[in-house]
C-alpha cells in the first residue's frame, strides 16, 4: 500500500521531471511544516518552507484586504531565481524554486496541476 507521503513525493517527482529548471519542490502547511519536499539538505528544507508558506500567508492577508479574495498563487523573482507558490487545498500549499531561464507559463500550468493532484491526495 502506497502512503500518503510517497504519493506526495510522487507528485513532486512528476513535477520536476515534467518542468525544467526546477532546483527544489516542497508541499508544506500553512504553517511552513514539511509534508514533502525534495530539497536533501534539512536546514535549506526547513528554511525553505518557512519562509514559503510566511510569503503566500502575508501575500493572503494583503489580497484579502484589498479585494476581500483568497490568494491562490504567488509568484515572486530575483536576479536568478523563481519562486512559484500555489495553493494545494484547505490544509496545504506548493512551494517551487525555480531557475530564471524556466519557461514561464510551463511552470504555472504543470504546478497548478500538481496542486490540484495535491488536493486529492
Amino acid at each position: 500500500m502506497t502512503t500518503k507521503a510517497e504519493l506526495y513525493l510522487l507528485a513532486l517527482s512528476e513535477l520536476e521531471n515534467s518542468t525544467g529548471d526546477i532546483i527544489s519542490t516542497a508541499i508544506v502547511t500553512y504553517d511552513g511544516l514539511i509534508m514533502a519536499s525534495t530539497r536533501s539538505d534539512t536546514m535549506h528544507r526547513e528554511i525553505f518552507a518557512a519562509y514559503g508558506a510566511a510569503a503566500f500567508k502575508r501575500a493572503g492577508e494583503t489580497m484579502e484586504e484589498l479585494t476581500g479574495e483568497n490568494i491562490d498563487v504567488l509568484i515572486y523573482e530575483s536576479e536568478n531565481h523563481i519562486v512559484v507558490t500555489v495553493r494545494a487545498g484547505k490544509h496545504a500549499i506548493l512551494i517551487v524554486l525555480t531557475g530564471k531561464n524556466v519557461q514561464m507559463g510551463l511552470v504555472l500550468m504543470n504546478t497548478r496541476n500538481t496542486a490540484m493532484k495535491i488536493k486529492e491526495i
